[in-house]
């Protein structure tokens, strides 16, 4: 009975069902922060000091994933060096965190993301990708 995949599993991946890479993200973000506050929640109620330490370490490690997920699931609409708007969700480049600047200033550095390292590619390449 363990192995059974219940009503409520079932329910919770129809959430995703037929939603891009990128709402799936933003959607897991949104129920990753709703955990951490369930873990607050019983964390609250939980009398043995012990027990609640792991609740509200584990409600941290969801409202980190969920932050996490943000991040990585909305695009921006200017470039973060020079502050260029960017027209579309399509225009400049970005790395898999969203970190994303203008062609110019993505040429500049290399096409390497100066807050993470990654790579920078084009935000019409990576909205494909993700789809």
């Amino acid at each position: 009975m363990a192995n059974q995949i219940s009503d409520a599993e079932r329910g919770m991946a129809a959430l995703f069902e037929g939603l891009t890479r990128m709402q799936r993200m933003a959607l897991l973000a949104r129920l990753e922060v709703a955990g951490g506050a369930l873990y607050r929640g019983l964390a609250a109620d939980e009398k043995n000091a012990k027990a609640r330490e792991k609740l509200l370490a584990a409600a941290g490690d969801e409202e980190k994933n969920g932050a996490l997920l943000r991040l990585m699931s909305t695009p921006k609409d200017r470039c973060e060096k020079c502050e260029r708007p960017l027209a579309q969700a399509i225009d400049g480049v970005a790395c898999s965190f969203q970190c994303t600047f203008c062609d110019d200033c993505g040429t500049a550095l290399k096409s390497v993301c100066p807050n993470c390292a990654g790579a920078l590619e084009s935000r019409a390449t990576l909205r494909a990708r993700i789809k």
